[in-house]
């Protein structure tokens, strides 16, 4: 006999106004730190684990002068806190390719910041309602790991009252942001080794401690088997043997792995799509066409796509644009929460880029052009609804093996986003201010709006975008179909063949770490992500509070070193704390 699918309605109840208040609060804070992480490192990890320590830690603070906290409301506070990182990914992966384009001379206009906000808005609510059906498919049905939702329960087990965890996460946090202070004023851009640069064999050394965390969060089959091999092969092997025999320019060898890194990501998209989504369409999506008996969280999801549309044509994006956009959101959140539940990894950009494409196409079949504006704010809108509707997996996963209703998730989810997507915006144009001269630099390279930018306007190397998009498609597909996987992950291996070695060498060291601490205590997993999370707080904390102190007018000695003695209070503290609880246990 097969067992029905658990209900969102069933569980215990975690939602109160105290949670949701610490959720703003988190996810507020998220959407400002995980914006700067996003644009320096390209990649955003999900930030439950942070989440988790800091809202079971304010809970506790609050529990001593009323009733006492439970893992439930914990659940609830976090779930709503993660969600500022959602925005913060979908809004600067995409929106600053604009930027990009400008400086190469094009001709196209920033998004004011209502239109931008409506977009936020529309697009992170309408994640939320397509998160259900994602949820009931490959949280109740395929029992995905979701690996950061599974970490994140176990902490909250464990977080019963404020020890070993908390401990774990000021230390990182405050030993990383006097690091990141001290780089960012002796050696802001790191050390370049050239070895021959004439055939572009050259390795620049950057200390970013966050890159080791996210690879040891993703493990070693995607950081050390897929993103370094993937960097390690384009841009150490391929990129030198294109120069030294075929006499192509180190420049051009570079953009040539860039393409190829962008085709092989959209094309492990398209073909998971094609090969996994589409013969489990009906099982996904019919239910919220249902009424008897249906929840309203089922029953609203069609009409808000119908009020999606609208907004996006009110806003200015062409009608039929809009269309194509609001049923892509449809198509791609199931690719993203399949995506996420299996890898950890939300490509969300790609995503966006993909229906993109198609609208731009679409148009141009029809003998019609549609503008870069509307063309990135679909992106944008795609990307940030297939984040939210994939990563909330995550906090459903985590319900799950908690127990925790996940009727309460969705209800704080829908105020975080509303939250996050109205500010998302200004943190934007705050960034911009700080850092305008330093976008698509090393110091801000914001990896993701140049791969969005490239994919919108053209490709430098059309035909090596094509190599890269078939060899992944058919990998994908043949490993569907087969229902086998090859200890590389196409996916990802694009990412590290777009980024480069710089940052694939780090997340190899993150990846060899967790390799050898699994083997040896696999015990410790929940303790590493920990010190992880903590450590990518402490430099997202850091350099925006420094660059944010900087466009402010507080010089740069005064306000690193302001920085510098936060850090060190809460390091002094921790330590405290520390020494008090080993005292109190003995």
């Amino acid at each position: 006999m097969v067992k029905l699918m658990q209900p969102e309605e069933e569980g215990e109840s975690g939602f109160t106004l105290r949670a949701c208040l610490i959720s703003i609060l988190l996810t507020v804070f998220l959407l400002v730190t995980s914006s700067y992480i996003a644009l320096k490192l390209g990649a955003l990890p999900w930030p439950i684990i942070f989440s988790v320590i800091v809202s079971g830690a304010l809970l506790q603070l609050v529990s001593r002068v009323s009733r006492k906290t439970n893992r439930h409301e914990m659940n609830v506070a976090q779930a709503g806190g993660t969600i500022g990182g959602l925005l913060a990914s979908g809004v600067v992966f995409t929106i600053p390719g604009i930027l990009y384009l400008q400086s190469k001379g094009v001709s196209v206009s920033m998004p004011g910041v209502l239109t931008l906000a409506a977009v936020c808005v529309t697009a992170g609510v309408l994640g939320v309602l397509l998160s259900v059906p994602v949820r009931r498919v490959f949280v109740d049905e395929e029992r995905l790991p979701y690996p950061s939702g599974t970490a994140g329960a176990g902490v909250i087990k464990a977080e019963a009252h404020l020890g070993r965890d908390t401990f774990y996460v000021a230390l990182a946090l405050s030993i990383t942001g006097m690091f990141v202070l001290l780089r960012e004023m002796f050696f802001p851009a790191g050390w370049s080794l050239s070895v021959m640069p004439e055939i572009g064999l050259a390795l620049a050394l950057y200390p970013m401690p966050m890159a080791i965390g996210i690879g040891y969060i993703l493990g070693h089959k995607a950081s050390v088997n897929s993103w370094f091999f993937g960097s390690f092969l384009g841009w150490l092997v391929l990129i030198p043997l294109l120069a030294a025999f075929y006499g192509v320019a180190p420049g051009a060898g570079s953009a040539m792995m860039q393409n190829a890194g962008m085709g092989m990501v959209i094309g492990a998209g398209i073909g998971f799509f094609l090969s996994y989504v589409v013969p489990r369409a009906k099982s996904i999506f019919m239910p919220l066409f249902r009424w008897k008996g249906m929840p309203w969280y089922t029953k609203i999801t069609p009409v808000f796509s119908v009020a999606a549309f609208i907004v996006l044509s009110l806003v200015g994006v062409h009608p039929f644009a809009s269309l194509i956009a609001v049923l892509g959101v449809w198509i791609m959140v199931s690719v993203a929460g399949m995506m996420t539940g299996e890898t950890d990894i939300d490509p969300l950009e790609q995503f966006g880029i993909i229906i993109g494409l198609i609208a731009l196409g679409a148009f141009a079949a029809f003998g019609m052009s549609l503008d870069y504006l509307s063309a990135f704010l679909i992106v944008c809108f795609v990307s940030i609804a297939s984040a939210v509707a994939g990563d909330i997996g995550h906090d459903y996963k985590s319900a799950k093996l908690i127990g925790t209703k996940a009727k309460d998730i969705i209800k704080v989810d829908m105020i975080a986003v509303v939250v996050a997507g109205l500010l998302a915006p200004f943190v934007l144009g705050m960034i911009v201010a700080s850092y305008g001269k330093d976008f698509f630099t090393p110091a801000m390279p914001a990896p993701q709006a140049q791969m969005v930018a490239g994919s919108i306007f053209g490709f430098a190397h059309p035909w090596v975008f094509m190599a890269g998009f078939l060899l992944a498609f058919v990998w994908v597909v043949l490993e569907n179909l087969s229902k086998k996987r090859a200890p590389v992950i196409p996916m990802v291996f694009g990412i590290g063949l777009f980024l480069g070695v710089t940052l694939g060498l780090l997340l190899a060291i993150g990846g060899i770490i967790r390799y050898l601490t699994d083997r040896k205590k696999s015990g410790i997993f929940a303790a590493g992500i920990v010190l992880a999370a903590g450590i990518m707080g402490g430099e997202g904390i850091a350099g925006f509070s420094s660059k944010a102190m900087l466009v402010a007018g507080v010089p740069d000695i005064f306000s690193n070193g302001l920085l510098f003695g936060v850090f060190a209070i809460i390091l002094i503290m921790a330590m405290l704390l520390w020494r008090r609880g080993n005292a109190v246990k003995r």
